[in-house]
């Protein structure tokens, strides 16, 4: 009988296994990726342009463009777009970044002939009507005024601005002003000059047969080749005396804190091993932060840490909130657990149980063709293919305390990181 009473052991993963891609390019120049794996008769495409916020002309440009998109296209209506897509059980989802813009629709497979015209019709003729713009920009400046009563989100564009300086596209911050002076002209000069063959990338994903690549290879090759485009690196200065800033929030019930410092990006030989010792520092639940200060001192309910990588520049960021009385106290054992990964060796038992949740993580990343397509688009973003994730497992697997010392001795050093607090002042 089985005894209920003892749990299993916990295992590391010993193998990884990534998936085949096809890839090919279009007569326009379009790289076309397949990755045909699943059972369901579902698929995904994911269309990558490399178009950001580091490509605008005006504050805003890129996010509203792609949200623009379902709101008319080819004479077709925002009402007409979304009840053919309703039809058709289509899904549609549009994000833009720092660097790229991101469309995304899912379908399933008996009706991809009949989406897939919608789609290249949202992406190549948006008609930006300024009815929908209008409404649209209301909303987004209503939700930024609520975003900038919250602490969190004063304490994150703080630390952006210290980090990179308000002028530099990763740290400059979108003001409720700047919707006075966006207009549908910027928009469709943004969609002129980036979304294009030059820019774009095309991901199809789940159970695909040879017409549904053909069909792809044929609906987008009639969009515009445009002009090369380099997209440039961004220098990053602290200024003097920027290392720690306090946002006042009258009336605020707790103080949110953010401390991050800039850290070796995706091409150093670091890089692997600090993901690890980030892991540690506070990267998931029973990590040393929310052990210390969740746990034993009580000081928050949550604490995290994580790594930004762009493909020019990475930081390290912790996040969370507190009462006003333990932001003092907070920001202490937040820099003594740092000193103490530089001081004092991990431990067998708490690197092995690391090693266990990244492994276990990476399993899950790649368990359905959607996710898999996940991480490959987001892969393709950075310059990067599946030997990122080899190494990365490789890395995870034979990193030894030492290692871990070392890195944290040369990167986290609490000298280099800016803390920014918002909330209301003691």
């Amino acid at each position: 009988m089985l005894d209920r009473t003892t749990p299993p052991p916990v295992r590391e993963v010993e193998t990884l296994t990534f998936p085949e891609v096809e890839s090919s390019f279009l007569p326009n120049g379009i790289p076309l990726y397949v990755i045909d794996r699943g059972e369901q008769e579902l698929s995904r495409v994911d269309i990558l342009f490399s178009a950001g916020k580091v490509d605008e002309t005006h504050p805003l440009t890129a996010r509203h463009t792609v949200a623009m998109l379902r709101e008319g296209a080819a004479g077709l209506s925002s009402a007409e777009i979304a009840e053919k897509l309703d039809y058709y059980g289509a899904a549609l989802q549009t994000l833009a970044t720092q660097r790229n813009t991101y469309i995304t629709i899912y379908v399933a497979n008996r009706y991809f002939f009949e989406v897939l015209p919608i789609l290249f019709k949202l992406v190549a003729c948006p008609d930006f009507p300024e009815t929908e713009f209008a409404s649209l920009k209301e909303r987004n400046r209503q939700a930024l005024l609520v975003d900038l009563m919250k602490v969190n989100v004063l304490a994150s564009r703080t630390l952006s601005e210290q980090l990179f300086g308000a002028d530099n596209p990763y740290g400059k911050q979108e003001q409720p002003a700047d919707y006075d002076t966006l207009t549908t002209g910027h928009l469709r000069a943004f969609h002129r000059d980036c979304y294009t063959a030059r820019r774009c990338r095309i991901v199809l994903s789940g159970r695909i047969t040879p017409e549904m690549k053909a069909a792809v290879a044929d609906t987008f090759s009639a969009l515009a080749p445009g002009i090369e485009h380099c997209q440039g690196a961004y220098p990053i200065q602290i200024p003097a005396g920027e290392h720690y800033r306090f946002v006042p929030k009258e009336g605020a019930l707790q103080s949110g804190i953010n401390a991050g410092c800039f850290v070796v990006g995706r091409n150093h030989p670091d890089h692997l091993v600090l993901r690890v010792l980030n892991t540690l520092l506070g990267g998931y639940f029973g990590s040393r932060l929310m052990s210390n200060i969740r746990e034993d001192k009580g000081y928050t309910y949550g604490i995290q840490s994580s790594i930004v990588a762009y493909p020019d520049v990475a930081y390290l960021v912790v996040q969370t909130q507190a009462a006003t009385r333990y932001v003092r106290p907070l920001i202490d054992e937040l820099f003594n657990e740092i000193d103490r990964l530089r001081d004092t060796r991990v431990g067998d038992e708490e690197l092995h149980m690391v090693r266990s949740y990244m492994t276990g993580e990476m399993l899950r990343l790649f368990d359905s063709p959607f996710s898999v397509a996940e991480v490959f688009v987001t892969l393709l973003a950075n310059g990067l293919d599946f030997s990122y994730y080899s190494r990365r497992f490789e890395a995870i697997r034979a990193v030894t305390s030492e290692q871990l010392q070392e890195v944290a001795c040369r990167c986290l050093n609490r000298a280099n990181f800016c803390v920014a607090v918002a909330g209301q002042e003691k």
